[in-house]
């Protein structure tokens, strides 16, 4: 195909590094500004506690096991809230990776396989023109390696921005782990039966459990797919 030697470069300039970014943002500098939710919730129960025995109380009313009990839970309801922010900072990872390899495709797609007379059209701006056409010339992108777990992705990605639907009964039939809460602490409770779960708010971290493995492994895949695109590129 024409410029392969050119997209081979800016494949590896330009959008192979934007990904590897992403994935270090996340784990080197977003995920570990929550290291310190533990400590800081047990600080707000010292806290809650502390102001709750300074203020005057009806002992007929409430003693200082039912304040010390208040405290607990001012601390976890802390604690809870910012682990699910946490979760749902993972899980929007995915739809931001599968999405920036989509739209690095489609510029691909619009300056190489389109006419220029048929870059700026929306109809012609779609995966599934850029497979017909690369077809058409032998090329068929969704034999490569990476295709198939990078079509999970998306399927991921629209589970975590639409919920429940068809892609998340998809994911629920490929990945059920996903939607298991005790997998992201790495400790599993023994279920006496199957179940279906509901999904409702993976962007509030609920019902969907990402781990950053997970965002990592589709991430590579994402990153390798331009070597192996420019691979085909050169043969063809």
């Amino acid at each position: 195909m024409h410029n392969a030697n050119f997209w081979r470069r800016y494949f590896g300039t330009s959008f192979k590094p934007h990904l590897e970014r992403t994935l270090q943002v996340l784990e080197q500098r977003l995920l570990p500004s929550f290291d310190g939710i533990d400590a800081e919730a047990t600080a707000l129960q010292e806290q809650t506690y502390q102001e709750l025995v300074s203020m005057p109380i009806d002992h007929d009313v409430a003693d200082e096991s039912m304040l010390a009990q208040a405290a607990f839970e001012a601390a976890f309801d802390y604690y809870a809230g910012m682990d699910a922010i946490r979760q749902a900072l993972v899980n929007s990872f995915a739809p931001m990776l599968y999405h920036t390899w989509e739209q690095q495709l489609l510029a691909f797609h619009r300056k190489e396989v389109l006419h220029p007379t048929e870059e700026h059209s929306n109809e012609f701006l779609k995966l599934s023109v850029l497979k017909k056409r690369l077809a058409a010339k032998g090329l068929d992108i969704s034999q490569l390696s990476t295709w198939s777990h990078i079509d999970q992705l998306r399927v991921v990605a629209n589970t975590v921005k639409h919920a429940d639907g068809d892609s998340a009964d998809i994911l629920k039939a490929q990945r059920p782990e996903f939607f298991d809460p005790t997998r992201v602490n790495g400790q599993r409770a023994a279920m006496p039966f199957r179940v279906t779960p509901s999904v409702y708010r993976p962007m509030s971290g609920e019902d969907l459990y990402l781990t950053v493995a997970d965002i990592n492994a589709y991430g590579a895949s994402t990153i390798r797919f331009w070597d192996e695109l420019a691979d085909v590129l050169e043969r063809s």
